[in-house]
């Protein structure tokens, strides 16, 4: 994969509009910590035996969607990073990003522009979220129901 280290730099509004991405996935720590919480309460219950039928299912989709959760979670936090490290300086450019990432194998769509990154930023957010939501209100209904 070749990379065009022609990209101009990034400008005082391109940093800060990374700045504001990086700490907007930086929030969603917080929904990561509730999903963690949803997960130990299931499991908790699956090792206490406490679950009934539904229960139980609910209790293993939960966990299986807290795997899904963390790969989430995961990439938020390397994209947190990156934006970090473009909005800083320490990466100079998008094409000094895409060459990084290609050095370590990630490979990504090729020449994807800053408003591209933040919009798919926008979406990994919003599918973390989701999943949250649902694991939340699976465990509210295996409390409930047990």
């Amino acid at each position: 994969m070749t990379v065009d280290h022609a990209t101009p730099p990034l400008d005082a509004g391109d940093r800060a509009r990374c700045a504001v991405v990086s700490r907007r996935m930086d929030a969603m720590q917080a929904p990561g910590l509730l999903a963690l919480a949803c997960t130990t309460v299931m499991l908790l219950g699956m090792a206490a035996d406490a679950w009934r039928d539904e229960a139980l299912m609910l209790a293993i989709a939960t966990v299986l969607l807290g795997l899904v959760e963390r790969y989430f979670a995961l990439r938020l936090r390397l994209d947190a990073g990156l934006f970090a490290d473009l909005a800083s300086g320490r990466l100079a450019d998008l094409a000094a990003l895409d060459a990084g990432l290609a050095a370590i194998g990630v490979r990504g769509k090729p020449a994807r522009t800053l408003d591209d990154r933040i919009a798919g930023c926008r979406r990994l957010w919003r599918r973390h979220l989701a999943v949250v939501v649902v694991q939340a209100a699976m465990t509210l209904l295996a409390v409930v129901s047990s």
